[in-house]
């Protein structure tokens, strides 16, 4: 998929470009409109504008996983440990069984223990596996990320469009709405 992120000065062209894509019939992964992080002047708007809700997820900044590199870093996490702890328990007991080592019988523990405890102990390692191998991100991302934080911080309205990777943006849609600017993040 390909991810836009279409900096705004407010919330009504990002609810037209989203009516405007729908009758174009552009086809739409996900579309996220984030509030700018400093945002004041539309918190009393909010409550007669939930009609147009319908349209795209208002969100906030730190909960959309694309901008806060944390969640999706918990989501890595997360995913890589249902694959590496079950790999990790099956690898420490096919390696206890092949060697037949003698580790944790010397220390005092019985031996039938032998294979289930080289079986833990891979478990523990794939999950330290999973945990040290999700934190690495982009730097190119990591440059992206911080303009778009600061465009948030300056007051402007994010709107991230997830489109297929097949597809061309309607870029002529796009520039007769008042965009500030588009920075595309990545394609998957």
């Amino acid at each position: 998929m390909s991810t836009f992120v279409i900096i705004l000065k407010e919330k009504k062209p990002a609810k037209e470009l989203i009516l405007r894509l729908r009758e174009a019939q552009t086809p739409i992964l996900n579309c996220d409109l984030v509030e700018p992080l400093n945002n004041k002047s539309d918190h009393e708007n909010s409550n007669s504008d939930k009609s147009e809700e319908i349209f795209v997820n208002q969100s906030n900044f730190n909960n959309i996983k694309l901008l806060n590199p944390a969640l999706a870093r918990k989501d890595r996490q997360k995913t890589l440990a249902t694959w590496l702890i079950p790999f990790g328990f099956i690898a420490g007991l096919s390696f206890s069984q092949m060697t037949d080592l003698k580790t944790f019988a010397e220390m005092g523990f019985p031996n039938q223990l032998e294979k289930l405890l080289g079986g833990l102990i891979g478990m523990v390692s794939g999950a330290l596996g999973s945990f040290f191998s999700a934190g690495g991100i982009n730097q190119e991302t990591v440059d992206d990320l911080r303009a778009i934080r600061k465009k948030s911080e300056e007051g402007f309205w994010l709107l991230i469009l997830e489109i297929p990777i097949e597809i061309e943006p309607p870029w002529l849609i796009l520039k007769e709405i008042d965009i500030q600017e588009i920075i595309t993040i990545g394609k998957e």
